[in-house]
């Protein structure tokens, strides 16, 4: 009884924490953000879930912040943004595409095919080509080179220009 009393103290402490590091996150300066990024990547899966419900709330500005605090937190992010990626509208995805690049898991490809096949965004097709280039499965190497092809030289150039960018 006691061992689950001091779990449920350290959650609650976790959980406050958690809460106070979005905040400076989201409202702090750009060096204490940084800070607070990194302090919400490094608690991992327990910040993954109030950053995720940020994402889908928060404006536009912001979701990039987010999207960087859910890239640090690394694998435990994977499975929540390809939710994001499916479920999401264009303004919501295009960070959760970025964070999923950044975080490196081939996961991730499938879902990223899916939206370079139908997104009617060409800004979102653009850094979805470029998440999964730097993915660099094969799979998704293949579809974005199908991409480029149907595409022409404009949609190549901004994909590698976000490419080149993240």
């Amino acid at each position: 009884m006691q061992k689950t009393i001091e779990r449920r103290e350290v959650r609650e402490e976790d959980t406050a924490k958690i809460r106070e590091l979005m905040h400076v996150m989201l409202n702090g300066d750009t060096y204490t953000s940084l800070q607070a990024i990194s302090a919400l990547g490094a608690i991992g899966a327990p910040a993954v879930g109030p950053l995720v419900q940020a994402l889908l709330t928060v404006d536009n500005d912001a979701r990039w912040v987010v999207a960087m605090a859910l890239a640090r937190a690394g694998a435990e992010a994977v499975e929540p943004l390809i939710g994001v990626v499916k479920t999401a509208d264009d303004e919501i995805t295009n960070p959760a595409v970025w964070a999923l690049a950044e975080i490196g898991d081939r996961r991730a490809v499938d879902t990223l095919v899916g939206t370079l096949r139908t997104s009617g965004s060409e800004c979102c097709r653009a850094l979805t080509a470029a998440a999964l280039l730097k993915l660099g499965d094969p799979a998704g190497i293949a579809e974005v080179q199908k991409e480029f092809d149907r595409s022409g030289e404009k949609f190549t150039g901004l994909a590698m220009e976000a490419f080149e960018g993240t």
